[in-house]
């Protein structure tokens, strides 16, 4: 049974930038570029794509879009495997490289009927105010959209630019 009220399966957003998107599958949407992803795309591979999360302001944190309609990593190709972890460590070490973060947690649930994958930063303010660990993740991530501003928000979109710049000066596939 789908669970309508999760997020990977909603039929709209607002992005972070205040825009609104509908759509009948968020993922196929940005494959399509029905959806454009506050910041533009970091990367665009034949499997899969990274962007910052459209809904939730946090400096670095990911997504790694899957082209193809699935919904779970053991329904992946061996490309598709290959592909999107040589994705998951470029954009690790991305966020690390640039000192953006020294952690991150890596999420996906088949709840969803697009298969993505969370890349969340573990930032300082984040342990300090919630603590370590997945349980807080949404709290963080409500905590993130119920507080950005103008500022906040540039952070975001700042962080991209370097992303996308580290993205550029090194090849995941080699």
């Amino acid at each position: 049974m789908e669970d309508n009220n999760f997020a990977g399966n909603a039929k709209g957003m607002v992005d972070f930038l205040g825009k609104e998107w509908n759509f009948d599958c968020l993922g196929c949407a940005i494959t399509k570029r029905e959806v454009q992803i506050p910041g533009g795309i970091i990367y665009d591979g034949k499997n899969a794509i990274l962007g910052a999360d459209p809904e939730i302001p946090i400096p670095g944190f990911l997504i790694i879009n899957v082209k193809r309609h699935i919904r779970s990593f053991s329904q992946l190709d061996k490309e598709e495997r290959n592909e999107i972890g040589n994705l998951i460590v470029y954009a690790e070490r991305a966020l690390k490289e640039l000192k953006l973060v020294e952690e991150v947690t890596l999420v996906q649930e088949e709840r969803s009927k697009h298969l993505h994958i969370w890349i969340f930063p573990n930032h300082h303010w984040m342990t300090e105010k919630f603590g370590k660990g997945i349980t807080y993740l949404r709290e963080i991530s409500e905590y993130a959209k119920k507080n950005s501003n103008e500022e906040e928000i540039q952070k975001v979109l700042d962080t991209i630019e370097k992303i996308k710049t580290y993205f550029k000066e090194h090849n995941i596939n080699e």
